[in-house]
């Protein structure tokens, strides 16, 4: 876990903050490696009650992935940040500008959807083999505007990662969270 982060949300919230990670990650290893450090931050936290408990709760459950040294590190990885020598904004896709029925619209997104591309979707329900999506649009090289072709994607849970100690890769997500990922397969 990323001490200097964990330290800093401690100081804000304080010691009912660290009880809570006290009973949350208790089986953590990496949480029991600076647990002693954390002491110190939570005695020299403000003393107000600062936070929401809903707020720290969520912390204290998911502070294996919110404090993972990894995030640190990210950087942006996309085609569009990449070949970028100055900036400038990403111009809508053409359909917003046309008016293109709704079925040649389907049809042009069956016939060029490959595998392989970059759709963004949102959760619409959640059960014990995957959630469902709602796509939205397409994000990699191809840019679409699909929400209203009112598309509906499984993500089975074979195919979702499993982060941390959880055994339930399911339980981090909820449903209206945005989801961006690739499609693996081609609709015909």
């Amino acid at each position: 876990m990323d001490r200097d982060l964990l330290r800093q949300c401690l100081t804000y919230h304080g010691e009912s903050l660290f009880n809570k990670l006290k009973c949350e990650q208790t089986e953590n290893p990496d949480f029991q490696a600076v647990v002693a450090d954390l002491c110190k931050a939570t005695s020299e936290s403000r003393g107000e009650e600062q936070g929401n408990l809903l707020v720290e709760q969520f912390i204290a459950r998911k502070a294996d992935i919110l404090f993972c040294p990894a995030w640190r590190t990210a950087t942006l990885q996309g085609e569009e940040h990449e070949a970028e020598e100055e900036p400038y904004a990403i111009m809508p896709p053409a359909e917003l500008f046309m008016e293109v029925s709704y079925e040649e619209r389907r049809s042009m997104l069956y016939r060029d959807l490959e595998r392989g591309d970059v759709v963004v979707g949102r959760i619409n329900n959640i059960r014990e083999y995957g959630f469902f999506l709602t796509l939205l649009c397409m994000a990699g090289g191809l840019r679409r505007d699909i929400e209203d072709l009112e598309l509906s994607a499984l993500c089975h849970i074979r195919e979702i990662p499993s982060t941390g100690n959880h055994d339930d890769p399911l339980s981090y997500y909820q449903i209206g969270d945005f989801i961006r990922g690739w499609c693996f397969l081609a609709l015909s």
